[in-house]
């Protein structure tokens, strides 16, 4: 799939990104910085958030108009499928103006794109939900997402991965509640879909897609987790099969699952402080809280304000102890947020010496005869 975006700009953006972090770190000097910006030039108009939003609703009203000033002139808007057609023709018109907004403009996730992508994309939906009004649910979800899978691959927009991965778990859902094994195994498939789905975007190491890549495998984390979560599925379940009680009915695997509750948070935070992975490390940290809450929802013996106070009180004591130990790395692990040792100092001293400069910063000085210098003489 062609992307719309210039890719070569975006990667130069992730390079001043990249740098800025190292400036706030002291690993490269605001002349530094400048140099990195002009060896890798961004051209793309990227406003503040409230002109972004603010950019968004104007879009999104002059999208509007445009379809009401279209119908004035559209003989048959009483029947399905006439307006159909005039959806489709509005749809071809929002994606003419939007590649030539990017191409000309230099838009790159203005506000002005995004409101034209997102009608775009749903002036394309509403043939499907007009003409095929009584198909059933997995069909809706496979037409879904032949648009918009496309859309995401050239635009890589941010709620494209939300839609793709609500979609593709509603089709596994309604495809296996079709059948009373599927609805037994039904937690399963989620679980395995998501270590799918995590395993391939994993793979995936183009910048262009590097938030979209970031959202599936929160998303696939989380659902992965929910999939084998005893409190999730027991209610579930109970939901499943109509049954309008206080107390869901005890499940098939009980003793599995409260494996699972306890297993893989533990997993999540072991792995995320091994790799290091931030991310991993947040997602493990939420669901063992999650999993804490699942063991009181069904053995508590404190009231609600006791178990709170509880919680608090040793997550603040927790915190304390963690961050004194960690004060002096550990194995690696620090308390100093997004540390990474000595790979972000190798990391500028290559960069610096590309651009044909030395990075500043206390203990590397070059030709003063200290420590870290190609003029290091008698001084060590």
């Amino acid at each position: 799939m062609k992307k719309a975006y210039n890719q070569t700009w975006i990667d130069n953006l992730h390079i001043q990104q990249q740098a800025a972090e190292w400036k706030s770190k002291n690993l490269l000097t605001p002349a530094q910085e400048e140099q990195v910006k002009e060896h890798f030039p961004e051209k793309f108009y990227r406003p503040g958030l409230f002109v972004k939003i603010g950019l968004f609703c104007f879009a999104v009203v002059a999208c509007s108009f445009f379809i009401g000033f279209l119908s004035l002139f559209w003989v048959d808007t009483h029947s399905d499928t006439g307006f159909s057609v005039l959806s489709l023709i509005a749809c071809g018109c929002f994606i003419f103006v939007l590649e030539f907004l990017i191409r000309d403009r230099k838009l790159f996730h203005s506000g002005v794109d995004n409101a034209l992508l997102y009608a775009a994309v749903a002036a394309a939906m509403v043939p499907m939900f007009m003409l095929f009004n009584h198909a059933p649910l997995w069909a809706y979800c496979l037409a879904a997402l032949a648009i918009i899978i496309p859309a995401t691959l050239r635009y890589a927009d941010l709620l494209g991965p939300i839609a793709i991965f609500g979609l593709v778990f509603t089709l596994l859902t309604d495809l296996m509640m079709k059948f009373a094994l599927g609805k037994a195994l039904l937690p399963f498939a989620i679980m395995v879909l998501s270590v799918c789905i995590y395993i391939l975007v994993r793979k995936s190491r183009d910048i262009y897609y590097r938030e979209c890549r970031q959202i599936l495998e929160v998303l696939s984390l989380v659902t992965f987790y929910l999939g084998g979560n005893y409190l999730v599925v027991r209610e579930a379940n109970a939901i499943i099969s109509g049954l309008n009680v206080s107390i869901a009915p005890q499940i098939a695997f009980a003793p599995l699952f409260y494996f699972f509750t306890l297993a893989i948070p533990v997993a999540y935070i072991v792995s995320g402080l091994k790799k290091p992975d931030r991310m991993l490390l947040i997602v493990g940290l939420l669901a063992f809280a999650f999993s804490i809450h699942t063991y009181f929802h069904y053995f508590s013996i404190l009231t609600v304000s006791q178990g709170l106070t509880l919680a608090g009180a040793l997550m603040i004591a927790g915190a304390v102890a963690l961050i004194k130990y960690l004060h002096t790395p550990k194995h690696g692990i620090s308390d100093e947020q997004d540390r990474k040792n000595n790979l972000a100092d190798l990391q500028a001293l290559i960069a610096a010496e590309k651009l044909g400069v030395t990075p500043h910063q206390p203990g590397l000085e070059f030709g003063g005869g200290t420590f870290g210098g190609g003029g290091a003489g008698e001084v060590y």
